[in-house]
Order: structure tokens, then sequence, then C-alpha cells
């Protein structure tokens, strides 16, 4: 990842943490399209978040799709 992706993620990230308790409200559970820190709009999955990122913003661009939840789940890997 280079120094560009990584600083456009934070922008990114940022907009969701900025945003998050008022999208708990009414999108929770959905996923978040972000570009840009422009809000793209909200999904009810994955996929269809990421279908309307390569339809909006190509192939090339850079977006964030990320649930809006509470708590972020844990992983765990043995």
């Amino acid at each position: 990842m280079t120094h560009k992706q990584k600083a456009s993620l934070a922008e990114e990230l940022s907009v969701y943490e900025a945003k998050k308790s008022e999208w708990l409200k009414s999108h929770s559970g959905e996923f978040v399209l972000i570009s840009d820190k422009t809000l793209a709009g909200f999904y009810p999955t994955y996929q269809r978040a990421f279908e309307v990122g390569l339809e909006k913003f190509g192939i090339k661009a850079e977006f964030l799709i990320k649930q809006v939840l509470e708590q972020e789940p844990v992983f765990v890997i043995y």
C-alpha cells in the first residue's frame, strides 16, 4: 500500500468515525460506501456496496466499504 493509499483510507475512516453515531440511528447494520470524504450511500450487503462503488468510481478508484456497527467485531485466528 502506498503512502497516498494510506492517507486516502485514513480520510475515509475519519469520515466514518465522525458520522458513525448519527448513522447508527438510521443505518445500523448497513454497509456505507465512502470515497474521497464523500458519502456515496448505504447498502444492505457488502456485495451491493462493492458493485455500486465500481459503477460510480471505476475499478482503479479507491473507496471504503464499512458496516455500520456500534462495536467492531473481533476475529481471532489460531
